[in-house]
């Protein structure tokens, strides 16, 4: 940065004033020996000190204000934009309350565990008893009713029925005719496993325990308090059976055509002399309701 400048027109009148000065006797004797060059360093000295001043002037302030914004901007010190305080709550008789808006569902995911719904159907199948005389023991018809509680992939429920198989008395030995193995039996409980998310079909499996009560041409005596009559004797026999199957749904509806295989087992019991077996495919109606 330069020095202060002279001015040339401060400097023409102070030699103008001197000699007149010098005439007048204003000066003293101390004062005259100064010369020129000194009149003029002490104008500059001046000018100096005047621009010295100006500079102060000018720093000060700005040094005031950059030492504030350092304090504020300490460590742990928010320079942003502040926020106006909250405004105090409604009275509740002004408060409103914000609308209730629906849970999103999460997409994509099938819990194995649903809202319980239910199940039911209607079906009649073809038993074939195994292990005995084709021509003696015939495949007989079971007409059986089941309905559960639907949890989605896990279903609980039960059947009902009334199963016969003909007996053909023609091909043994001192003995005619043709009369029927009947059997009325409950399955409880039948627990079902099946794959619920598949557009059309429905498969399945399912296990159950079977109390059944047979008939065979026995008979007996039961007496009221005014009369008797015949009724048909029925024994007990415990026993269980297994299903596969797969369920066709119709248009969306929950409708289904069931078509399936049912495996079932007898214990002697009160009535057979051993155990058997007899494979049953079946077809049916079955609706599923999961509103």
């Amino acid at each position: 940065m330069s020095g202060p400048s002279i001015d040339p027109k401060r400097t023409l009148e102070l030699v103008e004033v001197a000699p007149a000065l010098k005439a007048t006797g204003a000066l003293k004797a101390g004062t005259r020996r100064y010369s020129l060059a000194s009149v003029m360093e002490v104008e500059m000295r001046m000018n100096g000190l005047r621009w010295t001043a100006l500079l102060i002037t000018l720093w000060l302030p700005a040094t005031l204000a950059s030492a504030q914004w350092d304090a504020s901007t300490d460590e742990g010190a928010y320079t942003g934009a502040t926020t106006a305080p909250a405004p105090p709550p409604a009275p509740p008789d002004q408060m409103i309350s914000d609308p209730a808006y629906p849970v999103a569902q999460e997409t994509g995911k099938t819990k194995a565990w649903q809202p319980v719904g239910f199940t039911w159907s209607l079906n009649i199948g073809v038993p074939i008893v195994l292990d005995v005389p084709r021509d003696v023991v015939r495949p007989g018809a079971d007409i059986f009713f089941f309905g559960a509680a639907d949890f989605g992939f896990f279903v609980i429920g039960g059947d009902f029925g009334l199963q016969w198989n003909p007996i053909d008395l023609n091909n043994l030995t001192g003995f005619s005719g043709r009369r029927p193995l009947s059997r009325i039996y409950l399955s409880v409980p039948e627990v079902r496993f099946q794959v619920p998310d598949l557009k059309v079909a429905l498969p399945y499996i399912s296990f159950a325990f079977d109390i059944s009560f047979w008939n065979f041409a026995e008979t007996g005596i039961s007496c009221g308090y005014w009369y008797c009559s015949q009724v048909s004797v029925y024994r007990f026999t415990p026993g269980f059976h297994g299903k596969a199957g797969v369920a066709l749904e119709i248009k969306n509806s929950g409708v289904h055509i069931d078509l399936g295989f049912k495996y079932s087992f007898t214990a002697k019991g009160n009535f057979f002399a051993q155990s058997g077996w007899w494979l049953e495919p079946y077809v049916g109606v079955l609706v599923r309701r999961r509103d």
